[in-house]
């Protein structure tokens, strides 16, 4: 793939990516020009001294304004317009947009009138003719609406200033092909094009300078010739975006003090965010935000994560969504943020500032760059280390400009509004993602590697789908490298389902984490050890789009692997099917099939008081459905979440506790029958789910001080998986883990 310098190289023309060279200077239209205006349609206009036609400011920005006709005032226009820079830093997208508001009114008695608007749709303008006059702009073109049937639909919008009114009012009228018009006077009321309000919450153990990015772009000797200079953060990032950030200058310190308190799960996470994030209460969505400077992800490799799990408006599953993130300043990026030389500092706090406005980006609803087919994106979006292996070479800061790049930059500015909005549509729908990206990729010629999905055929209605990804090195003499985290989760991979009904969908993860990519090398293929393959176990029933596998029927499973680089390398589609449901489980299904209960399995069995309904419903299920591969798995994911405590907030303290002792007895009893059954089986596909079960029964054992049963119970596992075939790499890890015991 060819290199790109910069990201605003483009054909403009093709981006409609504009940058004016000289202030605001306009570009006059040529000489009789129709214009959608009557009153511009005289043979002459008055000539005007160029003294009262001086502009002073941009005409880009937000207006908004009332109904003028036919029903004045009953609607109201958000208006905004992008035609021209508002200032040095700032791109220009060519772009008018705007969202349209139903105006409602009624009259208390003994009360003022109370008045109300209603959000009815959004529409874009993608590529607007432009005509400066001497002292106006006239803007004109086709209207496409995100939603819904319209008749064909232009705009002209006509925008005059004075040297003592930089712009405005702007004068729109929509025409019909029937012929009807509807026509709005709207001002303008802001530079930006979307406003933010961003709560920053701390833990005390990272309570200390900085808290949040402040970055000198001439800093680090790494960075593009040309490159202004001058000082960056969070709201001036988004300020470049279109995006007015409001910052609350104050902090609620989380005191994270607790002895036996170490990282942060996700299910800690999000308990939080639903305890914590009250500052804005009031309807949902809106344009609020919450981050959270924390100490150290369960993951260390993770520096930052975006919660796509509700917070507490409307209870947990439910909406709100995209409004929660959190850093990880105790990440090995940050370490020299307070020390160490010029470069090492400037290096830390560059990378500060990228992982709060990358986080932040994803609440706006923006996928990562290569799950939107530009992988050498010059993006917050992008990852310095997946672009330097794509162009071969340590350049994304030499090339970076710290900015988004066009097409994240339009859905920012102009996408419809409740794909943007935080807590309205669900991460990764709208704009970016309207069909499953890549669904029909396919290899053709011989790959490097191979991906293999693969499963147990048969599933039960409500049993967790579980499934292995396993990558193989088919080359015979030379070693690859690979990124192991085979997980939606870190954008290495991307899965479609396609359902008993032919639809294809995308699997969307509940969170999505920026961290350092985890190399392993695979060996050439044939390794007398196994070390040419590598395998991972991933639940798949629940996610982004709520359950996957909620109807009997055959479904088919494709994965698509993002690898180091530009390495794409896909999958061959797997069979499964799940079953009819019995008497006895079609009338549970009900309550199984609920965001509650689907929330708690993807979190491991969350011991959150805000998800106790869903917990409730696992326990009931692996006691009725014991025995069977349903009962096993909800039991197997319940007694994750008792194997370690549960920390969360004391509201009125605002310290971390533990809300829930480790209870590593309790976790053994529930996988007694769990353990049991899969010995029972000799299903090869079982040896990942066995092998993993194992695996935390060892530390369950070790907790309680029985080491001896932990032991035991892995000779027993290497034993029955050296019969199942398994490779000699796989068994040695398990004779190393009994060796730590």
């Amino acid at each position: 793939m060819a290199n790109q310098e910069h990201a605003r190289g483009r054909d403009q023309a093709s981006t409609g990516h504009v940058q004016a060279e000289s202030g605001f200077a306009p570009v006059l239209t040529p000489q009789g020009a129709p214009h959608p205006f009557p009153e511009a349609n005289a043979a002459a206009e008055p000539v005007v001294p160029d003294w009262q036609c001086r502009r002073t400011g941009p005409v880009s920005g937000r207006y908004e304004g009332d109904m003028t006709t036919p029903q004045a005032g009953k609607y109201r226009l958000d208006l905004r317009i992008d035609i021209d820079p508002r200032n040095g830093t700032s791109p220009v997208m060519n772009r008018i947009s705007g969202d349209l508001y139903q105006v409602d009114r009624i009259v208390v008695p003994g009360q003022s009138t109370r008045t109300w608007r209603t959000y009815i749709e959004s529409w874009i303008v993608d590529r607007p003719q432009v005509d400066w006059e001497h002292c106006h702009v006239t803007i004109t073109g086709e209207v496409r609406f995100w939603a819904g049937q319209h008749p064909a639909t232009s705009v002209a919008i006509r925008i005059g200033w004075s040297s003592l009114s930089p712009a405005g009012p702007a004068l729109v009228t929509f025409t019909e092909s029937g012929g009807a018009e509807r026509s709005f006077s709207c001002y303008r009321v802001a530079d930006s094009f979307r406003d933010l309000e961003l709560e920053i919450d701390v833990c005390a153990s990272v309570n200390e300078a900085p808290i949040l990015p402040s970055y000198d772009t001439d800093a680090h000797s790494d960075r593009p010739p040309g490159l202004p200079r001058r000082t960056l953060s969070i709201e001036t990032a988004y300020e470049d975006a279109g995006v007015a950030v409001r910052m609350n200058p104050d902090h609620s310190i989380i005191d994270d003090s607790d002895a036996d308190f170490e990282s942060w799960s996700p299910a800690e996470l999000h308990d939080i965010m639903e305890t914590h994030f009250s500052q804005f209460g009031g309807a949902w969505p809106n344009w609020h935000m919450w981050g959270l400077l924390a100490g150290v992800y369960e993951r260390p490799s993770v520096g930052g994560v975006m919660f796509d799990a509700a917070a507490r408006f409307g209870g947990a599953g439910k909406a709100p969504e995209r409004q929660g993130f959190a850093v990880f300043r105790k990440h090995g990026w940050f370490d020299h943020l307070a020390d160490g030389s010029d470069q090492e500092r400037a290096k830390a706090m560059r990378h500060f500032l990228y992982t709060w406005v990358h986080e932040a980006g994803h609440a706006f609803n923006l996928l990562h760059s290569w799950d939107k087919g530009r992988p050498d994106s010059l993006s917050w979006l992008n990852y310095d280390w997946r672009y330097d292996r794509v162009e071969n070479g340590a350049i994304f800061w030499r090339r970076f400009g710290f900015q988004f790049d066009d097409d994240e930059l339009i859905h920012i500015r102009h996408g419809a509004r409740h794909a943007v909005m935080m807590g309205a549509d669900p991460w990764s729908s709208g704009a970016h993602l309207e069909a499953p990206n890549m669904a029909t990729a396919q290899v053709e010629g011989l790959a490097p590697l191979e991906l293999i999905v693969r499963s147990r055929n048969y599933f039960e209605l409500m049993e967790p789908v579980h499934i292995e990804l396993r990558l193989r090195n088919l080359l015979a003499d030379l070693p690859l490298t690979i990124d192991k985290r085979l997980a939606p989760e870190f954008g290495t991979i991307l899965l479609h389902i396609q359902r008993p009904d032919d639809s294809v969908v995308a699997y969307e993860p509940i969170m999505c984490a920026v961290g350092e990519p985890e190399l392993l090398v695979l060996q050439p293929v044939g390794d007398a050890n196994g070390a040419d393959r590598y395998s991972r176990e991933l639940f798949l029933s629940y996610g982004g789009s709520g359950f996957y596998f909620d109807d009997p029927g055959e479904y088919k499973i494709r994965a698509v692997y993002q690898g180091l680089g530009d390495i794409l390398i896909t999958s061959e589609a797997h069979r499964i099917r799940i079953g009819v449901p019995t008497q006895e489980s079609d009338r549970f299904a009900q309550d199984f099939f609920s965001d509650d209960v689907g929330l708690s399995l993807y979190l491991k069995g969350s011991r959150s008081p805000h998800l106790s309904r869903g917990v409730e419903v696992l326990e009931e299920a692996a006691d009725r459905f014991e025995g069977s591969m349903l009962g096993t798995k909800v039991a197997d994911t319940l007694a994750t979440g008792l194997a370690r405590p549960f920390f969360r907030i004391d509201a009125a303290q605002r310290k971390l506790v533990k809300g829930a002792k480790a209870d590593p007895k309790r976790a053994l009893a529930l996988t007694d029958p769990s353990l049991k059954l899969l010995r029972s089986g000799k299903e090869k596909e079982a040896n990942l789910a066995y092998g993993r079960l194992v695996r935390r029964r060892a530390g369950y054992h070790h907790a309680v001080g029985d080491a001896e049963k932990a032991k035991k119970e892995l000779d027993t596992l290497r034993r029955d998986l050296s019969q199942r075939g398994a490779s000699p790499t796989v068994l040695k890890q398990y004779e190393q883990l009994k060796s730590k015991l």
